[in-house]
């Protein structure tokens, strides 16, 4: 007899609500979810049930962030989301912040054991807000005000709701529920919590949690035995480039003292001087130009964006955007004090626009772009441009590098050096795509597995079917 169901209010709700269009796809998503459980063989028999998050969690509470620690008795551990360790769907304890919180405010907030974080603020573009870990640790502790606690309901598994949410994130359910009047997203926490979802029974929860906890711990081992060969990969790019740049290729040269602290000895005949010497700045306004080729530095490399795309925070007019051309060099010279990880060196190779807060310089005939760019580049991965400039700084420009100093040989072995770094970077950057590849790949293994348990689609052993 084939099995039929009452449709969960929540999808009748998304059936029949106005779509937006870019909400069309993220609801599709959603729905297939949906249908992954209903359709299940567990769900037929009348062995899932239907509930709502907000039925099985006992205590939803918003963090507190207080003030700054004092080093008195108030000072309290407080959880933020940069704690999450969202791979292993837990906390990581490498970069505590102390905060200072008045008992009778911080007793209300105390996290226990076992509660989850709910990321309700922040996110972005490529990581949006919603993500979800336990609590693995028995600390006296708060949480951030971006983030909500829940504590579950002992009549069910913790691991597997989280698992359950982790399903939900994955498929991007939560972005229908956002609320974004800012550059912050905000997730709409009483209505994505008011989500029907589909539950076993608790021994059954226990059973699947315990089996995904054993099967991503080995996924888990396999990435991050790939991501530590990939770390030894780039520090082997970044140790070649930065040989090269600054002591040439020749083993046996003569060396001498650059006296500068990020280059050291430098070969006998190589040239110390400005910034200003050897570069220019380069700017030409696409003021009542028709330029289409909208570029963007990203990763330290000038890619092309889509100037037609809705997406990213694009000008009404590219009016204020400026020229670049083959050969210039681009630095991304602003908010340093918040961001010390991003590249921000880039060798332009087609001609374009993009944004005028970019630095932009050309190099003099005595110059080759690309050593100048691997330079450079070296230069960046230091952090040099993070110490030029001094105090709160949060940008640079061409004036406040003009006199950085700078080292440079001959232009043809400027050319040597940029032909072996091209091959040797190209077979590391081969290497490094099949391994990021494959991290992927098993990260996507992973969240199927997920996905697929947590819906019934894949059975388990558990004592409750035995």
């Amino acid at each position: 007899m084939t099995a039929t169901f009452a449709v969960p209010a929540s999808i009748r709700y998304f059936l029949y609500i106005n779509i937006s269009t870019n909400q069309i796809i993220n609801q599709v998503k959603f729905l297939k979810w949906c249908g992954q459980a209903l359709s299940c063989s567990k769900m037929a028999e009348g062995h899932w049930q239907i509930r709502r998050f907000k039925d099985i969690i006992t205590s939803s509470r918003s963090g507190i962030w207080g003030d700054e620690e004092k080093g008195d008795a108030n000072d309290i551990v407080c959880y933020r989301v940069a704690d999450f360790d969202y791979s292993n769907l837990c906390l990581k304890f490498d970069n505590i912040t102390y905060r200072n919180v008045l008992p009778e405010q911080a007793n209300e907030k105390l996290l226990s054991e076992g509660d989850l974080l709910l990321e309700k603020s922040g996110g972005g573009e490529k990581m949006p807000v919603g993500r979800v870990v336990l609590v693995n640790s028995p600390q006296r502790a708060v949480c951030s005000n971006f983030i909500q606690a829940l504590s579950v309901n002992k009549k069910q598994s913790a691991r597997f709701v989280l698992y359950l949410f982790h399903s939900i994130y994955s498929n991007r359910i939560n972005t229908l529920f956002f609320n974004q009047t800012t550059g912050i997203q905000n997730l709409k926490t009483a209505h994505y919590l008011a989500q029907e979802i589909f539950l076993p029974p608790y021994s059954e929860q226990e059973a699947i949690a315990a089996y995904l906890d054993k099967e991503c711990e080995k996924i888990g081992r396999k990435i991050e035995l790939l991501e530590r060969k990939a770390d030894a990969y780039s520090r082997l790019r970044r140790s070649l480039i930065n040989r090269a740049v600054t002591r040439g290729l020749d083993p046996n040269v003569s060396l001498k003292p650059s006296n500068i602290e990020w280059v050291g000895d430098i070969p006998v005949h190589w040239t110390i001087s400005r910034f200003a010497y050897f570069f220019a700045e380069h700017n030409i306004s696409n003021k009542g130009v028709n330029h289409q080729n909208l570029l963007s530095l990203s990763f330290g490399k000038i890619i092309r964006k889509n100037i037609d795309s809705c997406d990213g925070l694009l000008p009404a007019t590219f009016e204020t955007y400026q020229i670049v051309e083959p050969g210039n060099i681009i630095f991304r010279f602003t908010d340093l004090q918040n961001d010390h990880k991003s590249l921000r060196v880039g060798l332009v190779n087609e001609e374009g626009i993009i944004t005028s807060a970019y630095t932009c310089v050309q190099g003099n005939k005595e110059t080759l772009p690309k050593f100048a760019f691997y330079m450079l580049h070296s230069y960046d991965i230091k952090k040099v441009f993070y110490k030029l400039g001094g105090g709160m700084r949060q940008s640079l420009n061409y004036r406040t590098i003009k006199d950085m100093k700078v080292v440079f040989p001959p232009i043809d072995e400027q050319k040597e050096i940029a032909v072996y770094l091209d091959e040797k970077c190209a077979k590391i950057d081969a290497i490094l795509e099949k391994i990021n590849t494959e991290v992927e790949r098993l990260k996507e293994l992973k969240r199927s597995l997920i996905n697929e348990v947590v819906t019934g689609q894949r059975a388990i052993e558990t004592e409750s079917r035995s």
